[in-house]
């Protein structure tokens, strides 16, 4: 239920990763790589995911939207990217009323932060 390959020198498409991982993971840890490409929407498959931590890669593309399988997603760090996650930041991550850490800095996101930011209490 737990995958850390973090701070090696892992150079793969971020698909081919994520597509394979098993639904009961509760915990996957991926930074400081060199794992490129977009977050596949395949993530929402994965609904005891607790902590997502895919920061210092190569990720580009837009964020996946964040369905209610992620109802216990804790942690959330795609933060450092080489190439820069871009857009605005999905609507139902606002939902994720779990969230303890969001860490999107250094990116190329876009748009505002909605009030309901607010909603999240444990953040």
């Amino acid at each position: 239920r737990y995958c850390d390959v973090s701070n090696n020198t892992v150079q793969q498409d971020a698909t081919d990763i994520l597509e394979t991982i098993p639904p009961n993971i509760e915990e996957f840890i991926a930074s400081n790589n060199n794992i490129r490409g977009s977050l596949p929407a395949s993530l929402n498959n994965l609904p005891k995911l607790r902590q997502f931590n895919m920061a210092s890669n190569s990720l580009s593309g837009i964020l996946p939207g964040f369905t209610e399988s992620f109802a216990i997603l804790e942690e959330l760090d795609v933060s450092n990217q080489t190439n820069g996650v871009k857009g605005p930041v999905p609507e139902n991550l606002w939902k994720c009323l779990s969230l303890k850490i969001l860490n999107l800095a250094d990116n190329m996101l876009t748009g505002t932060v909605p009030s309901v930011v607010g909603n999240l209490a444990v953040l």
